[in-house]
This record gives structure tokens, C-alpha cells and sequence, in this order.
């Protein structure tokens, strides 16, 4: 197979060409919103004009999660039937919660309403909100990478208010009260929302406020 290589050096999310016009390679992936092919990786462009597909090709070794690892993720957004993530990194969770790598710059993700592990609900919003924090499994292994919520210990960790901003603290496994204002929502909480060792090593990365 013979690449036409170009000088383009690309950044973990840009954008490399349109879905029309190639099929992604190696560390590129499809927007699912836009429809856009989007580099995974920092490194530069290459061509397979022959199959019309387009690559990123990078020096450097990256490490990325495996199936049935545990990640955590911030929620970029909700749609009727899908919630994109961002994912910071792999998190091991015993003997003691704590990060096995993280990510130079985050990964994307995706959650199905089929891996979401409640059977009754009005919409996805009531699972997670945009600016969630939470905690999944991975079920595939390329990028973007399929996320599952299926499990008590999976779900939001850490949200806030959505009408004052305050951090909320669950109350049970599926609602949030807000301390500053009495507001109470609806999510899919984890079990480990309320552990201290994981806040303790997610403020280093994601710089949650004491």
C-alpha cells in the first residue's frame, strides 16, 4: 500500500477531511455529529489515494484504553439517543481508587441509550447532563470508543446545578440535591460518587474546586 504524504501536521480533533471525500484510517475517526473525519492523534496526514482513505500517523506510542477498562469521562453533550463524552484517562479502582494513565489530550466517546443500564426513563438527561463527570466501561477498542454505564459503579460522580452552579450531592442512586439552593435532579449515580480517595486524585486533572 503506498501513502501520499503530506507535511500537515494535525491535532488530537481537528478536522482532516469530510466523510465524502475519504475513509478513516488509522487515528482518524467520524464525528458522529458533523459527520467530519477528526485526527485521534498529534501527528501529520497521510493519503491511500487508492482506497481513498486518509491517516495520522504518529511517532510517538500512545496509550489507549482497552475493552473492559474503566475511564474517566466529562459528558461534551446529550442527544436523543447517544451522550458524547470526553475521556480523561484509565482509573483502577482497587484495593484504592486511583488513575492508571492519563490521557496528553482527551479522547472521544460514545454511550448508546442500549448501554445505559436503566430501563425506565423520559429522556437521556435524566441519565447524565452535559458537564458531568463520570465513570464507565469501555466496550470497544478503537476510537471513538464505545462506553457502557451498565453496573452500580458506573454513572456520574460529580455534577453541579444546573440553576446556581453549586456541586450537588446525591441523595440516593438517582437524584442530586443541590446544597445551595435546594434544586434536586435526576442522573444515574455511581456507588463511588461519594468516595473521597477518587475526588482526591481527580482534582489533579480535571481541577475540581475544594
Amino acid at each position: 500500500m503506498s501513502f501520499s504524504l503530506k507535511n500537515d501536521v494535525v491535532v488530537p480533533g481537528e478536522i482532516v477531511a469530510q466523510q465524502e471525500e475519504f475513509v478513516e484510517g488509522e487515528g482518524v475517526y467520524v464525528d458522529q455529529e458533523t459527520g467530519f473525519l477528526r485526527s485521534a492523534f498529534l501527528g501529520k496526514i497521510a493519503i491511500d489515494l487508492n482506497n481513498k482513505m486518509i491517516s495520522v500517523n504518529t511517532h510517538k506510542k500512545l496509550k489507549l484504553p482497552k475493552k473492559n477498562s474503566i475511564v474517566l469521562c466529562s459528558v461534551s453533550s446529550v442527544k436523543e439517543n447517544i451522550i458524547f463524552v470526553d475521556i480523561f484517562g484509565v482509573i483502577v479502582l482497587y484495593p484504592r481508587p486511583k488513575w492508571e494513565h492519563e490521557f496528553s489530550s482527551p479522547l472521544s466517546g460514545a454511550i448508546l441509550s442500549n448501554q445505559i443500564g436503566i430501563d425506565k426513563y423520559n429522556d437521556l438527561t435524566e441519565i447524565v447532563k452535559p458537564g458531568d463527570i463520570i465513570l464507565a466501561k469501555v466496550i470497544s477498542s478503537t476510537n471513538p470508543f464505545n462506553l457502557s454505564l451498565k453496573g452500580p459503579q458506573f454513572g456520574v460522580i460529580y455534577s453541579m446545578c444546573s440553576k446556581c452552579g453549586e456541586v450537588m450531592t446525591p441523595i440516593n442512586n438517582d437524584q442530586l440535591k443541590c446544597p445551595k439552593c435546594g434544586n434536586v435532579e435526576k442522573r444515574k449515580i455511581s456507588n463511588l460518587a461519594t468516595s473521597k480517595l477518587l475526588k482526591i486524585d481527580m482534582k489533579k486533572t480535571i481541577m475540581i474546586p475544594p
